[in-house]
C-alpha cells in the first residue's frame, strides 16, 4: 500500500515520523531531555497516525472522532514547522541565507545564538509532548479505536479506451439524434443559401452532468465552419465579465487590451460583428445578470447569426431566449439502449459482452443513474477498475448507490452518492491528489503537468523503486484519467493527454470534501471559505476572487500556509516572504507581479515549486540560488530573456521550465545535478560552455528543445556538434524521452539524420522533424513507445525499418508532401495501438497487420479518380475508433462518399463497433491549386 509523506487522510504525520527520527540520529545539540522528548512524541504519534488511517475509512465521522482527528493533524503540521524553522536556525537558515557573502561574523556570537535556538526548541518540544499526551488521554477517555457504531466503510498509462468513451459520450447525446434535430431548427434546410435576416436563439437547458456542454459543442463544431466569425465561452458562476468578454473578442477577431473595460470591449464586439454572420456558443450561465451583458454585445441584426446558450436553470434559459427572440430545448437522459451501450463500452470493451449473470444487477444500477451519462461513466469506470466481475459484487454496488429522498433533487443525489462510493474506493494517496484539484477553478483547463508538479511539491507522492516522483505523479494523473474522475481535454498527435478538466458537479463534491477535511480552503466568488473545524488553519489556500474582507484574514494565516495558488491579482500576498512555511507557490497569470515582489525569495526555506508563468516578471532575483529546496521553477511566457548566473546553486532543481529566448549562463550547469526535465529552450544562441556541459546532467530524463537551422552550412557549426555530443553522452545516461524541433519558419533546412546525430538506445518517446528521411539506426531503437515524425517525404523504404520497433505503441506521421501508396504488411507493429498519419495517397491493411491498433486517425487522405475504397480495415482486430480525413476534387464527391460508405460497412461488421468520424473537403479548381470547401 503506497503511504506518501502527505495525504489528506493524515496530514503530514507521516512526513513528520520520519523528520523526529532524523532528529535523533543527526548530530544536532539538543538541550537536556530534548531527545528522550522527541522519542516519546515519535511514539505517540505513531500509534495516532494508525488510527487517523482507520477513520479516513469512515464516510461520515461524529463530532467527537472528527474534533479529535482535526486537533491530531493540526498537531503534526505544528511540529513539523517547529522542526523545520529549529534545522534552519541550528543549521544557519534564514540568517545564513540573509548574510551570503558577508564577513566577520564571531565565532561566540554564533554559539550564543544556537544555544538560545537550542532552548527555546526544547521549551517548544515540550508543549508538543503535552499536546500529544492530552490527545492520546482524550483518546482512550472517549475510547476512539475506529470501531464507529453505525458507521460504514467504504505503471499506469491511459486507458486508450477512455479518451474515445468520451467521444462515444458526445456520440451518443449529439450525432443520433439532439445534434441533428438542433442544426435543422437553427437551419432549415433551404436556407443555407439564403440566410435569414434576425439572429437565431437556442437555449439547451438540463440537469448537471446530462451532457448539456458536450451537445452545444457538437452542434457548434459541426456547422462553425459556415459562419464569418465563431465563438465558444464558458461562464460559470460569478464569472469576472471582463474575461469572458475578451474571450470572445479574441474568438471572433475583435480588438481589445487588458486595459479596455466592459463598455469598451462590448462596443468593440459590436463593431466586429456588425453585419457579420457569426455563431457564438455561451455555456454554462447560471443566472442573468451576465448575459444582459453578453447580450448587448451580440449584435442581433446580424444576418444568418447562431446564438447558442446552455443552463441548469429554466427561467435564466427562457430570460435570455427572450431578449434575442429564440426557443427553449429541454435536454432529455440517455434513453435505456444508448444508456446500456454507454455502460458496457467502458467495462467490457464492447457493448454486447455483458456476461449473462451480471445483466440483472447491470439494470439495477443503470436505473439507479436515470440516464445521466457523468454517472453512468463514474460508476461503469469504477466497476471496471475496482470490482470483481461476479453478481453478489455488483449487487453490494448497486446497494450502496443511494436511491433520492422524495422531494429532493434526483439527479444531484444521485451524483453524489455515486462520487462518494468512487472517492472512498481510491487509495489514499490517489484521494488526496484528486483532492488538490479542487484549487483549480471551475471550468479550468488543467495542464497535466501543473498539478503533477505541485503533486510532487507537496510530497502528495509516493515513487515506486526506480520511479522518479514525476513519473509517480504521471501515473497517479492517468489513473485518475482511466476511473473517469478527470476528463481527457487536449492531447498531442501521440495521443498522449496533455490537459484535463473537472466536471463541475465532480469539482463542487471535491471542494465540499476538503473542506470537510480542513484539507485546502478557497477564496472564490461566493467568499472565503474558513476551516469547518475551529481546531484547524488555513494550510493550503487556492485564492480564485479578491473581496474587501481579504485583508482582515490574509496577515492572520500568512504563517501557517504551505500552499498558495493565486489565479488572481491581489495585493495582499505581499511581501511573499511573510509564507513563512510556504512549500508550493503558483502565481500564474498574476498579471501584476513584477520583479521587485520576487525580492529576497531565498527567505522562504520550504519552497519547493515556484511558478511565474504568464506574468511580467523580467528578471529573476540572484538570490534564486539560495532557495536550496527548489524542485520546480517555471517561468515561462514571461518577459525573462537570461537566467541568472546563481540558477546553477540549485542543485535539488529537478524541473525547469523555460521560454526558448531564455539564454543559459555560460557556466555551471553541470552542477545541477539533481535535473530531470528541461524544457523547452532554443539551441540558437546559447553560450558553447552551457551546451557542452549539457551532457553532464546525468539524471536528465526528459528534454525539450528547438533548433533553428539558420541555412544549410549551420549544421557544419561548433553548436551544432557540441549540442549533438552532449546529447550523445545524456543518451548514455538516463535520458528516455527527447522532442527535438525546429521553428515553423526555418522547416526549408531538416534536421540531419545522418552520423553526425546520435542514436539514442534508452529512449522511450522520441518526437523530432523537420526530417528528410528516416535512418536505418532508428529501426534499432528497441524501447521507443512513442514516436512522432515531421518528414519531408515518407516512402515504402522509411515504412519498413518503424514496422520492425519492438516497443512501439503510438507512431505519428506528419508528411510535408503526400507520400503513398503504402501497403502495412502482415507481421508489421505487431505492439502498435495508436497510428496518426497526416498526407497520404493510398494506405492498405493487410490481414494479420497491427493486430493490436485502436485508434486510426487519417488526416488528410487524397481520393483521385479510381483510388481503393477498400482500405483493408476490416483486418485491424483490435480497432475502437477511426477518424478519417479525406481530401479530393470535387468532381470525386462520389467516390468520397462511395469510400465512406464502404468504411462504415465495415465497421458496422467489425466486432468491436468501432466508432468513426469521417470528414471530407472538396477543391473548386483541382487537388492542388484552389481552396478547400466542406
Amino acid at each position: 500500500m503506497e503511504r506518501a509523506f502527505v495525504s489528506a487522510a493524515t496530514g503530514v504525520m507521516s512526513s513528520v515520523l520520519g523528520k523526529l527520527a532524523d532528529l535523533l540520529h543527526e548530530e544536532y545539540k539538543l538541550a537536556k531531555g530534548v531527545r528522550k522528548d522527541i522519542e516519546f512524541l515519535r511514539s505517540e504519534l505513531s500509534a495516532m497516525n494508525d488510527l487517523l488511517y482507520v477513520l479516513a475509512e469512515v464516510e461520515e465521522l461524529d463530532a467527537i472522532n472528527k474534533g479529535w482527528r482535526d486537533r491530531v493533524r493540526e498537531l503534526a503540521y505544528d511540529v513539523e514547522d517547529c522542526i523545520d524553522l529549529s534545522v534552519a536556525r541550528l543549521g544557519g537558515g534564514a540568517d545564513d541565507a540573509r548574510a551570503a557573502g558577508r564577513l566577520g561574523a564571531k565565532k561566540l556570537v554564533r554559539k550564543i545564538k544556537k544555544i538560545r535556538v537550542s532552548l527555546q526548541v526544547a521549551h517548544q518540544i515540550k508543549e508538543l509532548k503535552d499536546r500529544a499526551v492530552e490527545e492520546s488521554k482524550r483518546q482512550k477517555r472517549y475510547k476512539l479505536d475506529g470501531r464507529l457504531v453505525g458507521a460504514s466503510p467504504s505503471n499506469n498509462k491511459v486507458d486508450l479506451r477512455m479518451c474515445a468513451l468520451w467521444v462515444e459520450t458526445e456520440k451518443l447525446v449529439g450525432v443520433d439524434g439532439p445534434r441533428d434535430e438542433i442544426i435543422s431548427c437553427l437551419m432549415p434546410e433551404g436556407e443555407e443559401q439564403e440566410p435569414w435576416q434576425q439572429v437565431r436563439t437556442l437555449s439547451i437547458v438540463g440537469c448537471a452532468g446530462l451532457g448539456k456542454t458536450t451537445l452545444a459543442n457538437q452542434v457548434y463544431q459541426k456547422i462553425k465552419g459556415e459562419f464569418e466569425c465563431s465563438a465558444f465561452v464558458s461562464v460559470s458562476q460569478n464569472p469576472p465579465m471582463k474575461d469572458v468578454l475578451m474571450k470572445i473578442c479574441s474568438q471572433v477577431g475583435a480588438t481589445a487590451s487588458m486595459a479596455d473595460d466592459e463598455l469598451i470591449l462590448v462596443a468593440n464586439l459590436r463593431e466586429r460583428l456588425q453585419k457579420k454572420r457569426y455563431i457564438v456558443v455561451v455555456d454554462d450561465i447560471w443566472h442573468s445578470d451576465p448575459w444582459e451583458i453578453i447580450g448587448q454585445a451580440l449584435v442581433k441584426t446580424s444576418p444568418g447569426s447562431i446564438i447558442i446558450i446552455t443552463t441548469r436553470l429554466k427561467d435564466v434559459a427562457q430570460s435570455c431566449c427572450s431578449s434575442h427572440g429564440g426557443r427553449v430545448y429541454d435536454m432529455k437522459p440517455l434513453d435505456d439502449h444508448n444508456s446500456k451501450r454507454l455502460f458496457f463500452k467502458r467495462i467490457f470493451d464492447s457493448e454486447d459482452k455483458c456476461p449473462h449473470e451480471l445483466e440483472s444487477a447491470s439494470k439495477d444500477i443503470l436505473k439507479k443513474c436515470t440516464g445521466i451519462p457523468l454517472a453512468i461513466i463514474s460508476i461503469s469506470s469504477f466497476l471496471a477498475v475496482d470490482v470483481p466481475q461476479s453478481p453478489d459484487h455488483w449487487n453490494k454496488v448497486k446497494e450502496s448507490i443511494s436511491s433520492p429522498l422524495p422531494g429532493r433533487n434526483k439527479p444531484i443525489d444521485t451524483m453524489k452518492s455515486v462520487l462518494s462510493l468512487s472517492y472512498f474506493n481510491l487509495p489514499h494517496h490517489l484521494r488526496t491528489c484528486l483532492l488538490y484539484l479542487s484549487a483549480f477553478p471551475e471550468d479550468c483547463e488543467i495542464e497535466r503537468d501543473r498539478p503533477v508538479c505541485r503533486w510532487v511539491a507537496e510530497g502528495f507522492v509516493d515513487p515506486e523503486p526506480g520511479e522518479s516522483p514525476y513519473e509517480a505523479g504521471l501515473r497517479y494523473f492517468n489513473v485518475l484519467i482511466n476511473r473517469s474522475l478527470i476528463q481527457p481535454w487536449k492531447e498531442d498527435k501521440g495521443g498522449v493527454v496533455l490537459s484535463c478538466r473537472v466536471h463541475d458537479v465532480i469539482l463542487n463534491f471535491l471542494a465540499s470534501k476538503s473542506l470537510e477535511e480542513n484539507f485546502l480552503n478557497l477564496l472564490d466568488p461566493s467568499g472565503f471559505l474558513p476551516p469547518s473545524s475551529p481546531h484547524s488553519k488555513v494550510r493550503r489556500l487556492s485564492l480564485q476572487n479578491t473581496n474587501n474582507q481579504e485583508q482582515c484574514w490574509m496577515k492572520s494565516i500568512k504563517p501557517h500556509v504551505r500552499s498558495l495558488a493565486c489565479c488572481v491579482d491581489s495585493k495582499e500576498l505581499h511581501p511573499l516572504t511573510e509564507f513563512e512555511a510556504v512549500r508550493m507557490l503558483d502565481l500564474e497569470n498574476c498579471g501584476s507581479l513584477r520583479n521587485v515582489h520576487l525580492a529576497n525569495i531565498e527567505m522562504l526555506l520550504q519552497l519547493r515549486y515556484l511558478s511565474i508563468r504568464r506574468t511580467r516578471v523580467s528578471e529573476l532575483p540572484a538570490g534564486i540560488g539560495q532557495a536550496q529546496r527548489l524542485e520546480t521553477l517555471d517561468i515561462r511566457d514571461t518577459d525573462v530573456d537570461q537566467l541568472p548566473s546563481t540558477i546553477v546553486l540549485l542543485e535539488k532543481l529537478a524541473r525547469l521550465f523555460v521560454s526558448s529566448k531564455v539564454m543559459f549562463p555560460a557556466e555551471g550547469i553541470s552542477r545541477m545535478k539533481g535535473l530531470e526535465q528541461l524544457a523547452c529552450f532554443s539551441i540558437r544562441g546559447q553560450p558553447h560552455g552551457f551546451l557542452k556541459e549539457l551532457g553532464e546532467l546525468t539524471n536528465l530524463r526528459i528534454l525539450e528543445a528547438l533548433w533553428a537551422g539558420m541555412d544549410e552550412n549551420y549544421y557544419e557549426g561548433s553548436e551544432w556538434g557540441i549540442f549533438t555530443s552532449s546529447l550523445r553522452a545524456l543518451g548514455s545516461h538516463k535520458l528516455h524521452s527527447l522532442d527535438f524541433s525546429m521553428t515553423m519558419y526555418e522547416i526549408k533546412n531538416p534536421i540531419p539524420m545522418d552520423s553526425s546525430f546520435p542514436a539514442l538506445p534508452r529512449l522511450r518517446a522520441f518526437s523530432i522533424g523537420l526530417i528528410s528521411t528516416v535512418p536505418i539506426w532508428m529501426g534499432t531503437l528497441a524501447n521507443v513507445e512513442l514516436l512522432q515524425l515531421h518528414i519531408c517525404n515518407f516512402t515504402l523504404e522509411d515504412l519498413r525499418p518503424l514496422g520492425d520497433m519492438p516497443a512501439l505503441e503510438t507512431l505519428v506521421l506528419d508528411v510535408d508532401r503526400y507520400g503513398g501508396p503504402f501497403t502495412i504488411v502482415s507481421g508489421a507493429f505487431q505492439r502498435l495501438k495508436s497510428f496518426r498519419v497526416h498526407k497520404l495517397y493510398q494506405l492498405l491493411f493487410m490481414p494479420g497487420s497491427m493486430p493490436n491498433l485502436k485508434h486510426l486517425d487519417i488526416k488528410g487522405l487524397t481520393y483521385t479518380w479510381g483510388s481503393n475504397i477498400d482500405l483493408g480495415i476490416q483486418h485491424l482486430a483490435s480497432l475502437s475508433k477511426v477518424e478519417m480525413l479525406v481530401k479530393a476534387w470535387r468532381n470525386n464527391r462520389e467516390g468520397v462518399q462511395a469510400l465512406e460508405a464502404e468504411t462504415r460497412r465495415f465497421l458496422d461488421a467489425h466486432p468491436n463497433r468501432p466508432t468513426l468520424t469521417f470528414n471530407s473537403f472538396f477543391t473548386k479548381s483541382n487537388l492542388y491549386r484552389g481552396r478547400w470547401e466542406q
